[in-house]
């Protein structure tokens, strides 16, 4: 067969999945920093802001932890 007539092969993108505390869908309030916003451009300033990214990142470290360890642990 020609090589003109072979199709590249599929490629399927993975599903990108926010996390809780990141949803896409929620335009009007984000859990994890208790902050509302008036419109969706104003939720994606957010999402994408060092405030957000630093709050999730603090989550993401304590989950690693473990939610065993107590504040006097953690000194």
């Amino acid at each position: 067969t020609p090589l003109s007539s072979l199709k590249p092969p599929r490629v399927e993108a993975a599903p990108v999945v926010a996390s809780p505390y990141q949803r896409r869908d929620s335009d009007r309030y984000c859990g994890l920093c208790a902050a509302w916003f008036n419109n969706p451009l104003m939720a994606q300033q957010h999402y994408d802001g060092k405030k957000h990214k630093k709050n999730a990142a603090r989550v993401a470290l304590l989950e690693q932890l473990g939610t065993t360890l107590d504040m006097g642990e953690l000194r």
